[in-house]
């Protein structure tokens, strides 16, 4: 059981908002040093994340506030501004990247159809500023240096009464919400809630876009109960977002789809755009192998390993058939063993490195820079890749001689 992948379980008894999210994940042990730098990279000036002294005697938690300097940002951007500085960080991994982009698009979707116009042409105002777009790519960076493999997710708290916005009144749940939470269970608030809103936009968008399921919690060994609390005061019930950390006994992560193809007539510059674009739809992993078809064709075989969800698993299968020329595919669920992952910073002559251990059973048994870290300091500095990489790489130090001790302390 404590090589198996990490499943998070959210529970928002409470509601769920961006701040909230990200105090959970603090609360359940996440460094908050370790999202300043990729989230500075971002290039969004004159603010910092600060963790509240402020506890709730109930239930404890953390809060953690986005603080902006005096008179600092209170920007209306569109999706494509938002979109530009996510992909311009070069200290976010590419899947954070394509993540949060996830994210604030499903947000723009929303806002758009409220609306009536495109999603490239929302402008956003409260979640186009700098706090709330540090507040969702936070939690989906957090979510990633926890080492989560899988999450799930509870019903969501409709709430009740109106809200206040810079259109004017209207009611809760608020009509992005609204149509965020279309096809999610929800139920209605319990009875000692206030009225108010307790599921906000960007709570939603966080969790349709992060969430493999949808339900309630599932049978694990538990290892951390964390919460994260957001500003309001709910009277009798505490304003608290409640995550479940631990390891499942049969979880999605040991099962996969392996969906699969053999061509032997498509241009090969076609094939680089495929892999991104099947990474980008939620593939785990892609991997093409020369083969001889029949008639002795030379060939190539696309295997692409995808999470054992079938809105997924569908989206893959339409891809292919739209950028290949395959006629057909073939599909199987199979069992998969993978280490458990932690990652952290290790220091170089060139910076600091992002270093993704391996480990089994609780003990080290491998790491590896990561590459995205590695490539943005060897631009930056005008070294080759490699030099980084070396140097991360005896930074780090080899399994249980320096790079992490037997019991995964640093």
């Amino acid at each position: 059981m404590t090589g198996a992948p990490l499943h998070l379980h959210i529970d928002p008894f409470s509601g769920v908002s961006g701040d909230m999210f990200l105090g959970a994940l603090v609360d359940a042990g996440l460094d908050l040093a370790l999202l300043q730098a990729p989230l500075a990279s971002m290039g969004l000036p004159h603010w910092y994340l600060e963790r509240s002294e402020r506890t709730d005697p109930r239930v404890g938690g953390t809060k953690v506030d986005v603080v902006l300097e005096e008179g600092h940002d209170r920007h209306h951007r569109h999706l494509g501004d938002i979109v530009a500085l996510i992909q311009g960080a070069a200290e976010l991994p590419e899947p954070v990247q394509r993540k949060a982009v996830e994210v604030f698009t499903a947000l723009a979707e929303a806002e758009a159809e409220v609306h009536g116009t495109s999603p490239e042409e929302v402008h956003f105002h409260e979640v186009g500023a700098t706090d709330a777009i540090i507040d969702i790519t936070g939690s989906v960076l957090g979510v990633h240096l926890l080492g989560v493999a899988s999450i799930s997710c509870g019903p969501l708290p409709l709430g009740s009464g109106f809200a206040e916005c810079e259109h004017g009144t209207i009611p809760v749940p608020v009509p992005a919400t609204a149509l965020l939470s279309r096809g999610l269970p929800t139920i209605p608030a319990a009875g000692e809630h206030p009225t108010g809103e307790l599921v906000t936009p960007t709570g939603a968008a966080l969790v349709r876009s992060l969430a493999d399921s949808f339900g309630p919690a599932p049978a694990m060994t538990l290892e951390r109960v964390a919460y994260g609390l957001g500003t309001r005061d709910r009277g009798l019930v505490p304003n608290a977002l409640r995550m479940l950390i631990g390891r499942l006994d049969q979880q999605p992560g040991d099962v996969v789809e392996v969906i699969s193809t053999t061509i032997d007539d498509l241009d090969p510059r076609l094939f680089g755009p495929l892999v991104e674009d099947l990474l980008a739809a939620d593939a785990l992993e892609v991997t093409l192998h020369p083969v001889f078809a029949k008639k002795g064709r030379p060939a190539t075989e696309v295997v692409v390993l995808s999470p054992p969800k079938p809105a997924v698993v569908r989206a893959l299968s339409e891809l292919l058939f739209r950028e290949t020329t395959t006629f057909g595919l073939r599909v199987r669920r199979e069992r998969r063993t993978v280490l458990d992952r932690r990652f952290r910073t290790v220091p170089t002559e060139f910076g600091d490195v992002v270093v993704k251990d391996g480990l089994l059973q609780g003990v080290l048994v491998t790491s590896q820079p990561e590459f995205d870290s590695c490539a943005a300091l060897a631009e930056a500095r005008g070294v080759p890749v490699r030099r980084v990489l070396d140097a991360a790489i005896q930074s780090a130090g080899a399994p249980g001689a320096g790079g992490g001790d037997e019991d995964g302390n640093e």
